[in-house]
């Protein structure tokens, strides 16, 4: 018995190709929801997950009273590989934590688009200091929708986020849209950080999914640059 794709898979495909192929060009809004749902003959619940997928993967963008269009796609590069293991796996014995704030906030009209949500949603909001090998390395800015990661404690801050959301709620990272760029530290940063004005950061800006498509974390990460490395692997489409 051949598998059957998931109905979300299959229209995500489909309004993926429509995008590619023009049918929906850079800019233009989609239709309302309920006449894309009464369109592939689906709940808006599952025309939801397929849409979610697209905005992950760079392709959709929301707009808070305005609908749903179709991002500048073209000029986004999309990483096919990248590590999503967190920073408690990547470097294990040479991490130690700080936290500097762990907050539950009403999000802004920008956090919820980052984060599929709606505007006033919960959200956490996380800032943690990471010293590798003993020394202030990388700051984290981290935001999480509460319907999505419940339960979260100061403990899973300062050893895994993504090891209590893999081993404990028995949910799978499944990707991430990722933007990488230079940076010069705040005053925060500077201090922290023990940096001047004038040096750099690199920064790492992402919107990270779980397996159902749900997006679990939009965050901002500041690099001391010797202690950055960054790897992607790009195919062509």
């Amino acid at each position: 018995m051949g598998h059957i794709e998931p109905k979300y898979l299959q229209i995500a495909k489909e309004i993926r190709q429509s995008i590619r192929e023009g049918f929906y060009p850079v800019n233009a809004s989609l239709p309302d929801g309920k006449t894309l749902a009464k369109e592939f003959g689906v709940s808006l619940m599952t025309l939801k997950r397929a849409l979610d997928m697209l905005v992950v993967e760079g392709y959709l963008i929301r707009r808070r009273g305005s609908g749903t269009f179709v991002r500048d796609w073209k000029s986004v590069q999309k990483p096919h590989v990248y590590t999503l293991n967190g920073a408690t796996e990547d470097y294990g014995d040479k991490l130690d934590t700080e936290v500097l704030a762990f907050d539950v906030i009403r999000v802004d009209s920008q956090l919820a688009e980052k984060l599929s949500i709606n505007e006033d949603d919960f959200a956490y909001k996380i800032i943690r200091l990471r010293y590798i090998d003993k020394k202030p390395s990388i700051i984290e800015y981290t935001y999480m929708p509460l319907d999505v990661i419940p339960h979260l404690k100061r403990d899973h801050l300062e050893s895994s986020i993504y090891q209590y959301i893999t081993d404990e709620l028995g949910r799978k990272i499944h990707s991430a849209f990722v933007k990488v760029t230079g940076i010069r530290p705040d005053e925060l940063e500077a201090e922290k950080m023990e940096l001047k004005e004038t040096d750099f950061l690199m920064q790492v800006e992402q919107v990270v999914s779980l397996d159902n498509c749900k997006v679990f974390e939009y965050s901002i990460s500041r690099h001391l640059p010797e202690m950055f490395d960054f790897e992607t692997v790009l195919f062509k489409q």
